[in-house]
């Protein structure tokens, strides 16, 4: 155990945040507190519901198994490469591990114990939703048997009524509705063994869950996977409406054909589902990649370092530079709108609200400023912080990315309505989840309701829980000889799909919602700086030196 454990010869339990004696301990958390460090806990971790309780002897955490590092033998294994996913020794670090991001072993162990703790508790939700899908699929198939059923009882009597002189049509018919039939009800048995499947996985995933908590193997616990990122897409389905015979007035003499007709079912693709951390169900684009991205227009914006770039719709864009100016453009680059937003060239990000509303950040002030129909007004005053990336969120709060004005700490806070709402800065551990540098960063909120931060100087996109709780950090794709990954404008698309800038490398990057990489865009880009997404998802892509955008379709 590290030094802020108990020592049961020699030393009584200490603070996991200082060193004075234990008093209390949190069981959201799994940490040691004492009188002092409680207050400072809690209000390090706002948004989470801390359940602060006396501190017992049932509360001493447990001694994790030491290994040797293979590569350093006199070493024990006392970090945990959070690049390479592998515990290492502190000599690693000047090795193999060398700029990789490292963590206390022990801590990541108790981490990783704390998310196999809430993974349960989402598989739980999963289990509920998943039971749901399975008993609707299965009733679809009910339904559309009896539709069917109650079909070729009506196409029966038809025959009847028209005895031999139909024997003939109504057998091709009925021979259509059959081969239609098998092959609908396949799609549908196929759609019930698929929900199934997951579902049976999600049961098995909460049996190994409550597994590994109850044997409490904590080495054990570096190896697990967390298979709920995967479920919490539900499988996309195919819907099918069932035949539908269509009878004309049997009392008329007319024509074989006319007699009756049947109208094909059809198929179609029901929107993919995802299960928020709260078990709420909402519906997600199933849109997919093109093989080949399309370069289908150039704008020429005229602006001196093209810097920022919101979407407005698929034919309007908002823009800024080092002129100093706002502008709104059309699709042949012609100016709609003009503001001067003089900020002694710091201007640093723009967003675009709901209602219209421009933010911008300024960084000499210290600010946001708001441009209005009636004028530019001052909305936050940060003092002592400097605004860097802007973005309003679904809530329509205003996500500013932000650096201490001495260039020592980084954090992003959430405002509304000028005031702070919350404000992340430090994941599980107490470590910050940011660079300290004066180098750009920029927000964007994915549609799990994710918050992502490309950080140029930490050469890495960090991904966030809505609550704050770091999830992972993407560095680039490492099996390509590029340049090192400098990451600027961040954005993502309606399959929850992330997008960032690659300047360096003048390409942007596409990856999943769990940071996995998925391809590059390229398309001639030179300079690329800032993108953002019109409403069709074209994606445009502004060049700094080049002051023009580029506008992308990506998607089919």
């Amino acid at each position: 155990m590290n030094d802020k454990a108990m020592n049961t010869a020699q030393d009584v339990v200490r603070c996991d945040l200082c060193t004075d004696v234990v008093q209390h301990y949190c069981k959201s958390c799994h940490v040691n507190l004492c009188g002092n460090c409680r207050i400072k806990h809690i209000d390090r971790n706002k948004l989470t519901k801390h359940e602060i309780v006396p501190f017992t002897s049932q509360h001493l955490k447990q001694e994790y198994k030491v290994q040797k590092c293979e590569d350093h033998p006199k070493q024990e294994k006392d970090l945990y490469c959070q690049d390479c996913n592998v515990p290492i020794c502190s000599r690693c670090l000047t090795g193999n591990h060398k700029r990789h991001g490292a963590v206390d072993l022990e801590e990541i162990c108790e981490s990783t114990r704390n998310s196999v703790s809430e993974d349960l508790k989402e598989l739980y939700h999963f289990e509920r939703e998943y039971s749901k899908i399975v008993k609707d699929m299965e009733m679809r198939v009910i339904s559309y048997k009896g539709h069917c059923d109650k079909e070729n009882g009506s196409l029966e009597k038809l025959g009847q009524v028209w005895h031999k002189i139909i024997d003939n049509a109504i057998e091709k018919i009925e021979n259509k509705l059959a081969v239609m039939i098998k092959q609908d009800l396949q799609i549908l048995q196929d759609n019930v063994e698929k929900i199934q499947s997951s579902y049976q996985k999600v049961k098995q995933c909460i049996e190994r869950n409550e597994y590994i908590l109850k044997e409490e193997n904590s080495f054990q616990m570096l190896y697990y996977k967390s298979d709920v990122e995967e479920l919490r897409l539900v499988p996309s389905r195919k819907d099918v409406s069932p035949p539908t015979l269509i009878f004309p007035d049997t009392r008329k003499e007319t024509i074989i054909e006319q007699i009756v007709s049947l109208r094909s079912s059809f198929q179609s693709s029901l929107p993919d589902i995802t299960i928020t951390k709260t078990g709420d169900v909402s519906m997600v684009s199933n849109r997919v990649l093109v093989e080949d991205p399309e370069l289908i227009s150039v704008m020429f914006t005229y602006s001196k370092k093209l810097k920022g770039i919101r979407c407005e719709s698929d034919d309007k864009v908002w823009i800024y530079g080092d002129d100093e100016k706002i502008r709104q453009l059309d699709k042949s680059g012609s100016t709609l709108q003009c503001f001067n937003a003089v900020s002694g060239n710091s201007q640093k990000d723009i967003a675009l609200s709901k209602d219209g509303h421009i933010a911008f950040s300024h960084k000499v002030n210290e600010c946001i400023y708001l441009v209005k129909k009636n004028g530019i007004e001052k909305y936050v005053d940060m003092a002592g912080w400097i605004p860097y990336g802007l973005m309003y969120n679904s809530d329509g709060e205003l996500m500013v990315c932000m650096r201490r004005n001495d260039y020592t700490e980084s954090k992003v806070g959430f405002f509304t309505k000028g005031k702070l709402n919350q404000e992340f800065q430090f994941d599980e551990t107490g470590k910050p989840l940011f660079s300290i540098s004066r180098n750009n960063m920029y927000i964007c909120e994915n549609g799990n309701g994710d918050i992502c931060v490309s950080d140029w100087n930490a050469c890495a996109v960090i991904t966030m829980k809505k609550s704050g709780e770091f999830r992972f950090r993407y560095a680039g794709n490492r099996s390509c000889s590029f340049k090192e990954f400098y990451p600027h404008g961040i954005a993502t698309d309606s399959s929850c799909r992330i997008l960032v800038v690659d300047r360096d490398n003048n390409c942007v990057h596409v990856t999943d919602r769990n940071g996995k990489f998925l391809r590059y865009i390229s398309c001639g880009l030179e300079d690329p700086f800032v993108l953002s997404l019109d409403e069709k998802e074209n994606l445009w892509v502004g060049e700094c030196d080049n002051n023009c955008i580029k506008i992308i379709k990506y998607l089919e």
